[in-house]
């Protein structure tokens, strides 16, 4: 690229004369400049500010993350945004707009060999001198041998090997890409990120609803097998399911709540007492604990009993924090299967 760019210059300056070139540059400092600190100026500025903020940080992450991929290395994510936040507030003081991660110039310097920070600050060195007052040394840089060059780098960023998977990916996942490539090439990055974030959302809480639902089991507990193990049937109720057993794996957030209780309350109808299991459920959130009450609300209204077993961590302090089983008896609260029935034998 190097010598390409040279080559191209060297075209412009002694046979191509009336090619289009960078002219001239402005140079020297920019002054100080405080910014506006009125109420009204502020809350004008959140909005923007946010969404610049996102956008700056989505770009550095995908451009490092094109860096990993091209070095075999990666990044520190923090380092990278913190890093980032502090330059673009001291731009903001001298007038400056805010940047963020250049995955073109970070092809470029690594297609030329650059591996280290040095690279980087190689690059920012040279910029700073052009600027103040080695302009004239690129001025006769012709705007089509950069041309030249960016269509090459723009053409290496291209990922080649999943454009040939294209048609394996899940629709979800396609559907995202495609409307938020459309929206950038025919609206504005700003409303294609916001938009595309929402639907990503959208996309991510359908698979998490499924991932959740499949981590829930429901099965009743036959009343011989269960509560009088190991003896002979004595009559027709052995061979019917008093009991039945909820066992919740695994983490539940807003994604799977409303299928959730629509699917459980059903199971919960058929039982005189039912054995909600936490004791392998690592996660819940506001709407999954509110959807839980309702499923023990559900079981007083069809005068079922409830039994809490392996209830500890996360989902305790959650469950406890808004208070959803306060209707549950602290007697029916159990760490085994065994006191569970022992618990369930004695309310039946």
């Amino acid at each position: 690229m190097l010598a390409a760019l040279i080559a191209g210059t060297l075209l412009g300056v002694l046979w191509l004369t009336e090619t289009p070139v960078i002219g001239d540059l402005p140079t020297g400092l920019p002054d100080l400049q405080l910014p506006d600190l009125s109420a009204g100026a502020l809350t004008n500025a959140v909005q923007p500010a946010l969404m610049i903020a996102l956008l700056g940080s989505i770009d550095s992450l995908l451009t490092s993350l094109v860096a990993d991929a091209m070095t075999r290395s990666r990044h520190n994510a923090n380092k990278e945004l913190v890093g980032q936040g502090i330059g673009n507030a001291m731009a903001g003081l001298v007038g400056g707009l805010p940047g963020a991660g250049a995955t073109m110039g970070t092809v470029v310097n690594l297609r030329a060999g650059g591996r280290t920070p040095v690279s980087g600050m190689l690059r920012a060195a040279i910029l700073l001198a052009i600027v103040l007052g080695m302009g004239q040394y690129v001025e006769a840089i012709p705007h089509a041998a950069l041309a030249g060059i960016l269509m090459k780098v723009g053409w290496d960023i291209i990922d080649w090997r999943f454009l040939t998977r294209i048609h394996r990916v899940q629709p979800e996942h396609l559907i995202v890409m495609l409307a938020t490539l459309g929206l950038t090439v025919f609206l504005d990055l700003v409303t294609a990120v916001a938009i595309g974030l929402i639907v990503a959302g959208m996309a991510s809480a359908r698979q998490f609803e499924r991932l959740e639902l499949d981590s829930v089991v429901s099965v009743p507990l036959l009343n011989q097998r269960f509560l009088r193990a190991g003896e002979a049937a004595a009559d027709p109720s052995d061979f019917s399911a008093s009991v039945g057993l909820v066992a919740l794996r695994g983490s539940f957030s807003v994604a799977s709540s409303i299928k959730l209780i629509n699917t459980i309350s059903a199971d919960i109808r058929d039982h005189e007492v039912v054995i909600l299991d936490f004791s392998k459920t690592t996660y819940i959130d506001d709407s999954a604990a509110l959807v839980i009450e309702q499923m023990v609300d559900t079981a007083k209204a069809q005068d079922t009993e409830c039994i809490v077993m392996g209830l500890r961590g996360q989902p305790a302090k959650s469950l406890q924090a808004l208070n959803v089983l306060r209707s549950v008896p602290p007697s029916q609260f159990v760490e085994t299967l065994d006191d569970a029935r022992e618990t369930a034998q004695r309310l039946l």
